[in-house]
């Protein structure tokens, strides 16, 4: 994989010692928290390699992987560093790119380490395997056992890097899942953002077109007169350029309050990508759209003993009500996009997320 160029010390960036890129000062004022941890892991790698060197510097091979770690360093804090762009945000370029090559010298480095080191760094390999890998996976198992055994040794290198290498992809898989959803999550908004808008720009418009007065059965039945049988949203007694708008905007206020209730029962889990934002937007075109086909449907009579509504309050309340309920559709995605998070997550153990 060619790296993409890093920063120069002209540019503001901090070198570490032995060699290398590894913080930006003033690359981007908004860089994300993964940006930080390759950063740092790329720093704590060189120094790792640094110390093994100094250990095992004239042992055969040892020079080589040192060298190999290095280069991948090298590729993930390039990507670390590149600018930002919303084709590498939405194709995972350079997170993935970073993620990879920071776990490749992770695995290398178990390579050449001193064989003393193993025993203490097993349990954390096998943590790793666990939290990526099934619970039947025979190396975990293998694993499992040599770290209940208390003698993990040379023998058992390539067993670390194996359980190592099959989490790690095992993880860059669920990421990419997670990434694809959050995309088509995202392509729904805007699909859906387009649909809603162009719905309540005719019913601005065409106000005849999207009725959203009430027939006023209940008005007729207490003797009002003919003229005052119809009520709208906007308070007149016949559709105006606002009543679509107004429902509209009382269908993203329920919505807004279901994502706020929403907020206090969701845990946000430790995963590459995040999909609450595009859970979010979600939200705000769905709960117009409800809002407008349900009055569409009180209005309509397909409700048996609904008489119709009889004011102003009564319609919007309902817009709200309709706006808040888009939570009976968005669940759906909500349930799916957890059960992603779950599984690309090292919170959550292989065994137990769902797939």
């Amino acid at each position: 994989m060619t790296a993409e160029p890093t920063v120069g010390a002209g540019a503001g960036v901090d070198a570490v010692p032995g060699g290398g890129d590894v913080s930006v000062k003033g690359m981007s004022r908004w860089a994300g928290v993964w940006r930080v941890y390759i950063w740092a892991r790329g720093a704590e790698l060189r120094a790792e390699a640094e110390r093994v060197g100094t250990l095992r510097g004239g042992e055969p091979g040892v020079a080589g992987v040192r060298g190999a770690l290095g280069g991948h360093v090298d590729a993930a804090v390039g990507y670390a560093n590149g600018r930002p762009g919303w084709r590498r945000w939405l194709t995972g370029q350079a997170v993935e790119g970073a993620w990879s090559n920071t776990h490749s010298a992770t695995v290398l480095l178990y390579g050449i380490l001193p064989v003393e080191e193993l025993e203490g760094r097993a349990p954390e390999v096998l943590a790793t395997g666990r939290a990526y890998l099934p619970a039947d996976d025979v190396r975990v198992q293998r694993l499992a056992a040599r770290v209940a055994a208390g003698d993990v040794g040379e023998r058992d290198r390539p067993l670390l890097q194996s359980v190592l290498r099959a989490a790690y992809q095992a993880a860059a898989v669920e990421s990419g899942r997670v990434r694809s959803f959050r995309n088509m999550l995202l392509g729904g908004v805007l699909i859906l953002t387009l649909i809603v808008g162009g719905l309540v720009a005719l019913g601005a418009a065409f106000p005849s077109w999207i009725p959203m007065c009430g027939n006023g059965t209940l008005l007729a039945t207490l003797g009002a007169s003919p003229a005052m049988q119809q009520v709208c949203p906007t308070g007149t007694g016949m559709p105006s350029h606002g009543d679509v708008p107004l429902v509209a905007l009382l269908g993203m206020l329920g919505a807004a309050l279901a994502t706020a209730a929403s907020l206090s029962t969701r845990s946000e889990l430790a995963t590459r990508y995040s999909l609450a934002v595009a859970q979010n937007l979600l939200k705000a075109p769905a709960g117009v759209a409800t809002a407008i086909l349900g009055l569409l449907i009180l209005n309509s009579g397909f409700v048996p003993g609904f008489t119709g509504l009889s004011s102003q309050t009564a319609i919007l309340v309902w817009a709200m009500v309709f706006g808040y309920a888009q939570q009976v559709v968005t669940r759906f995605v909500d349930q799916r996009a957890n059960s992603l998070l779950q599984a690309a997550s090292p919170n959550v153990p292989a065994s137990e997320a769902p797939r």
